[in-house]
Parts: C-alpha cells; structure tokens; sequence
C-alpha cells in the first residue's frame, strides 16, 4: 500500500473502480464466502475451509484503441470459483451452474456497473472442470469490460 492509495484526495484508475464495483456485486452473492481481485490464489488448496465457496478475478489482458481524444479500452478477466465436497455434501454440475447464474444475472442487472465511462462488462462465457481437481471444483467465468478514458482535450 502506497500513501497515495492511503488518502481520499489520490485519483482512482478506472481499473480499480471496476474491481471495486465486481467485488461489491460479488459479495452481494450471499453464499460466497470468499471474494477477491487480488493476491491470487494459484492452487485450490491455497483456499482455506472458511473460504469457500470463494470467487477471485485474474486479469487476462488489456485491448486499446485511440479514438482522437479518448481511448476505448477493452479489459478481459477471468473470475475462478472454487468449490470443495466435504463430508457434508457433494458439490454438482447443477451447483457450480446455480453459482454461475447467480454471479451473471448480479452483473447483467447492472451491465455498466454504475461507473460512467463503462459501456459494458460483457460475459464472454465459462468453462468447468470437475474431476481434474478433486475433492475440488472449479468454474472459470470470461468477462471483457469496455470502457473509455479521456485522454486530451484537443486532438
């Protein structure tokens, strides 16, 4: 943590806006106990028991066109939900599909996530895997959020 981010006078990116605004909209997910854009976790079994069902998002990359006066940026991220079956119950397909319904719908209610400048956080799709890591699942969500930035006056 720098000063900077320490004061309520220091400029805010547009990136960190946007991950404050997914992370908002993700603890709004009520069975989520865990929800994060950063330290990734590298290995399910980095999370702890109390932590899961958890949800952390993994910046992919970063596309940008200069549009005379503005740049229109196009931010992709993965959001990774884990999960683990445990002596109460056996985590299904159904579940992990349940979670992604939850997450999308929270995010299409509100697809600019109330930060002028956002166009669209647009969900790309997602991919799972449940027997590669057991006792854990793991459910990989795609999402490119546009958005602009004013870069000069004049051009």
């Amino acid at each position: 943590m720098t000063f900077l981010s320490q004061v309520n006078f220091a400029p805010q990116s547009m990136k960190t806006k946007i991950a404050i605004a997914l992370e908002a909209l993700l603890n709004e997910v009520s069975i989520l106990k865990y929800v994060a854009f950063g330290p990734v976790k590298l290995y399910s079994h980095d999370f702890h028991e109390d932590e899961l069902p958890g949800a952390q998002f993994i910046t992919v990359g970063e596309q940008i066109v200069h549009e005379r006066t503005r740049a229109k940026r196009t931010w992709s991220l993965s959001l990774e939900l884990v999960d683990k079956s445990d002596e109460n119950g056996y985590i299904s397909q159904r579940d992990m599909w349940n979670l992604e319904y939850q997450i999308s719908r929270k995010i299409w209610a509100n697809p600019n996530l109330g930060i002028p400048g956002v166009v669209h956080c647009v969900y790309l799709g997602n991919a799972s895997d449940l027997h590669l890591i057991e006792p854990f699942y793991l459910l990989r969500m795609d999402f490119d959020v546009v958005y602009y930035e004013h870069l000069v006056s004049e051009c």
